[in-house]
């Protein structure tokens, strides 16, 4: 498969967007669009014009407004209607007025629901496919046909099925595209339908794979060993029900496992960094365990494992992080040796190197800590404070004297609670006292009260904002006597830096004032600010 050239075709914007909860505005598919074409996939589906009317006014913008280095730009549609002809079909027109220089036709490959969804014979299912891409290629447009429902209708009916992509092999088409469109298939069944499938056809053909049987990756690659040449799907594998084949796992794993050549220029290096990009634009949070740009897609956990990596990080990794722009991360628990905790020290600019007696001093707290409730894996802050603090090297930017919180219902309605926080500390020489007596319960008043009395000493805090808050209890057999695990995200608003600290307790008051103080302490290392206790 070495030196082949495999087309990759992104559908996020049209096929990607019919995903549960995701919304995008024009503007979002312009800043996603963009972030495509410097992925460096082949050609980016933009939508159906003249079907949807925000799609119409995102083509209209995109001729004005983008210009694109590697991909180019396709509009989305069907083919003409069995009463009319391709040139007289409104819908057919406004792919030609779309000025998109790629055309997609969906068309019916399946003979049921030739007759029993668009009501009309299998011979003229097929005039339809043939005159509409005879129509569009006339008007100098490429043109690609999706056939839908394929591998159903070629079980039904393989001849048929056959014949709906001939027909469009006539009309001048340039690719076939085979569309799992139920999302069904498996990987061997795919490739011994693309295998008979290329010997009866003389045109590229394609996959769009959907992932209802969770193969939509290994389903695309399936049919590109079978001879396929062109693959579509989405950035993160979005998609109606359970989204389409992940485009970026498809092409690493082309690009990365075969040596085909898929993403232009320096895309795939780029990949981890525009694919989490691409879910701040959609609003849906990155998935952490997706393949080649999760989180964790890297991340190791296991002693044993991290002395391994020591010695070589390729004997625990299928592939070098660096190729999809992500990082190798040790994870610290309560299942880390001495080795995760050096390497972990190292990623965070710490040389443990041959400093037993400390790696063991924090490997066993690190141990202690877990087994009464603390999670570092998902707390690097925390850990570094733990680290630092074994160190010597553990600043002290404040004293806290006490602390304390009061709740009580709302006058006139026992529904309804008032949060009071009071703390006393020292920072900046002197004695400070803050009594908050708003807050969104005793949490969020115990945050107002810190930061306000932390403000005037360190302004830099007024950047810390609180992003994410996650309780966890830990014992839930013990009831309300059960242990409290809380973790923080804090963003710093001006360099966009996050981080996260975690904090355990009886309660989640105590649990929650645990991770508050480490996280504006942490922020303020971070930002360079010096102690002034």
């Amino acid at each position: 498969m070495a030196d082949l050239t495999v087309e990759i075709y992104d559908t996020t914007l049209r096929d990607g967007a019919q995903q549960e909860g995701m919304n995008l505005s024009v503007a979002d598919k312009m800043a996603i669009a963009a972030l495509l074409d410097e992925l460096g996939v082949g050609v980016i589906e933009g939508g159906w014009p003249g079907a949807v009317p925000k799609d119409t006014e995102f083509f209209a913008l995109v001729h004005k407004e983008l210009s694109f280095t590697h991909a180019q730009f396709a509009a989305f549609g069907m083919t003409r209607r069995g009463d009319t002809t391709a040139s007289n079909d409104p819908q057919v027109r406004a792919l030609v007025d779309s000025e998109a220089p790629i055309i997609t036709l969906v068309a019916k490959s399946d003979i049921r629901h030739a007759e029993r969804a668009l009501r009309v014979s299998g011979d003229e299912n097929l005039r339809m496919i043939e005159d509409t891409v005879a129509f569009l290629v006339s008007e100098g447009r490429r043109v690609i046909l999706d056939a839908e429902h394929f591998f159903d209708g070629y079980r039904f009916d393989p001849d048929y099925a056959v014949k709906a992509l001939l027909a469009a092999q006539d009309g001048g088409a340039s690719a076939l595209v085979l569309c799992d469109t139920n999302g069904g298939m498996l990987p061997d069944d795919v490739a011994s339908i693309v295998t008979d499938v290329d010997s009866r056809t003389e045109t590229a053909l394609g996959m769009h794979a959907h992932n209802d049987s969770g193969c939509a990756v290994a389903n695309s690659m399936a049919a590109v060993s079978a001879g396929a040449t062109h693959v579509q799907g989405c950035v993160n594998g979005y998609g109606e029900r359970t989204g389409n084949a992940d485009l970026v796992a498809v092409a690493a794993n082309l690009q990365i496992k075969r040596g085909a050549i898929t993403l232009k220029g320096d895309g795939l290096k780029e990949a981890t960094r525009i694919a989490h990009a691409i879910s701040e634009i959609t609003n849906i949070a990155p998935y952490p365990r997706q393949p080649y740009v999760g989180a964790s897609a890297f991340a190791h956990k296991a002693g044993l494992h991290a002395s391994a990596i020591k010695v070589d990080p390729d004997l625990y990794q299928h592939t070098d992080p660096a190729h999809v722009g992500n990082d190798m991360r040790m994870l610290v628990s309560e299942m880390a040796g001495r080795a995760s905790i050096e390497l972990k020290g190292k990623e965070l600019g710490f040389d443990l190197t041959g400093q037993s007696e400390l790696l063991g001093r924090v490997t066993d707290r690190v141990k202690r800590a877990e087994a009464a409730g603390y999670t570092f894996d998902a707390a690097d802050a925390s850990f570094e404070l733990l680290l630092r603090h074994e160190l010597g090297q553990s600043p002290r930017f404040w004293d806290v004297e006490t602390w304390t919180v009061h709740v009580a219902s709302a006058p006139g309605d026992p529904r309804e609670a008032d949060a009071e926080a009071v703390v006393k500390l020292r920072a900046g020489g002197q004695r400070r006292l803050l009594t908050v007596g708003e807050g969104n319960g005793p949490v969020n008043a115990l945050d107002h009260a810190l930061r306000q009395a932390l403000v005037a000493v360190y302004p830099e805090i007024a950047r810390f904002e609180l992003t994410d808050f996650k309780v966890r209890i830990m014992e839930a057999s013990h009831g309300t006597d059960a242990v409290t695990r809380v973790l923080i995200t804090t963003a710093d608003t001006e360099t966009g830096y996050t981080w996260r600290t975690v904090g355990v307790g009886p309660n989640v008051i105590e649990a929650s004032w645990e991770a508050l103080t480490e996280a504006l302490l942490y922020g303020l290392l971070k930002a360079g600010v010096a102690p002034n206790p």
